[in-house]
């Protein structure tokens, strides 16, 4: 640890037990075992290192969030992460909880640091996160997110400090289902939920016509929202753009699917019939949603930034589900163990993606579910022994 770490680490620690106005350079020099000069050197005064002790800890809170947030989907299971983030943090280590609300929190001059552009760049993926809750309909929209972040933090303050003035309660944590149900319920209340999700849900059944109709790149939002019968501005109130709408599509369709399979697949040992659901329930959704088929896969299949969007990440959960029941049927000798289990995911996707294309544009089959026999047949011949 370098001088300057040691300085910081005994002047937290000081801070936050003697209080900063009790506590003297000199103190801090005596337990480091240096000289005052040597502080100086480091920082200008006493309250320098006050401002410079959260720089470190707002940095891995910063850190913590991008990577606990990766490959999760939805807006509400992003803020429970988000919010148990910082309320754990802050939670165990009381040392610093103390300093940055009795003494940081207290000092007018912290707001006007340096520091602050940090603290925005830790709030900004709060704020994200409630924009996409705003816009796809997960989260009511008629609150800013500022109200809802002064909300979060406010509540989040007055649970640390009772439990730091009357260590109550003693696990602070243990209240953490508690907050994060109100938080909830103020935002996403029942009835303006449901209408909420309604006209989200006409939009996106109206974008799908829309799309497999005109084509992405012709149709307009005015389009939309005339099926869906609603004003155009009531469509950019649940999403952003043409693009997010699109966007939404296959998130909410692989959640659908996702449902689906854990359903038909509880109960069934065997593998090779496992497969043969896995494949004759992904032909029947897109069988009975050909619509959503049509812009899956002429609009989002072959259109680059779709690959780096949340859906994507979904629609891999979607194909894990194959390639791990692909290696199952390996690990129990049912299939042959020479096999690549990623080109045989690859192979039945592809495969119905070109049933899908001749079934769109030619007619041929009339019905994808009229060949799920057959492709289940051609598929385990090539998995089995």
């Amino acid at each position: 640890m370098s001088t300057k770490e040691s300085i910081l680490k005994v002047a937290e620690k000081l801070f936050s037990t003697k209080g900063f106005l009790e506590t003297k350079v000199s103190d801090i020099s005596s337990v480091v075992e240096v000289s005052d000069s040597t502080i100086y050197e480091h920082f200008k005064n006493k309250e320098e290192i006050l401002f410079a002790i959260p720089r470190e800890k707002t940095q891995k809170l910063v850190h913590n969030n991008e990577q606990h947030l990766k490959g999760l989907v939805g807006a509400e299971i992003k803020l429970r992460k988000l919010v148990w983030n910082y309320f754990d943090f802050l939670a165990n280590d009381r040392e610093y909880t103390t300093l940055l609300i009795f003494e940081l929190r207290a000092n007018r001059d912290f707001y006007d640091t340096e520091h602050q552009a940090l603290i925005r760049q830790f709030i900004q993926e709060y704020r994200r996160v409630i924009k996409e809750g705003q816009n796809n309909g997960e989260f009511r929209p008629d609150m800013s997110p500022s109200l809802i972040l002064n909300l979060i933090f406010g509540t989040i303050d007055m649970i640390l400090i009772t439990w730091l003035v009357e260590d109550k309660p003693s696990e602070p944590l243990a209240l953490f289902e508690d907050l994060f149900d109100l938080l909830k319920h103020a935002l996403a209340q029942d009835g303006l939920k449901k209408e909420g999700e309604d006209k989200r849900n006409k939009i996106l059944d109206a974008a799908a016509k829309a799309f497999s109709e005109y084509g992405y790149n012709k149709a307009r939002i005015q389009d939309i929202a005339k099926l869906a019968g609603l004003g155009d501005a009531t469509v950019y109130n649940y999403f952003s753009s043409k693009e997010d709408i699109l966007f939404t599509l296959p998130i909410e369709k692989t959640k659908e699917l996702l449902s689906i399979q854990e359903e038909h697949l509880n109960g069934i040992k065997r593998v090779d019939l496992k497969l043969n659901v896995l494949i004759s329930d992904y032909l029947h959704y897109l069988e009975s949603h050909r619509e959503y088929s049509s812009t899956c896969l002429f609009d989002l299949r072959y259109k680059i930034t779709f690959y780096r969007t949340e859906a994507y990440k979904l629609f891999r959960d979607f194909a894990r589900v194959f390639y791990n029941t692909i290696l199952d049927g390996m690990a129990k000798e049912e299939f042959r163990s020479s096999l690549n289990p990623y080109v045989a995911t690859k192979m039945i996707f592809g495969l119905i993606d070109h049933v899908l294309l001749s079934s769109l544009k030619f007619g041929r089959p009339e019905k994808l579910t009229s060949v799920s026999g057959p492709i289940n047949t051609l598929i385990l011949s090539c998995l089995k022994k």
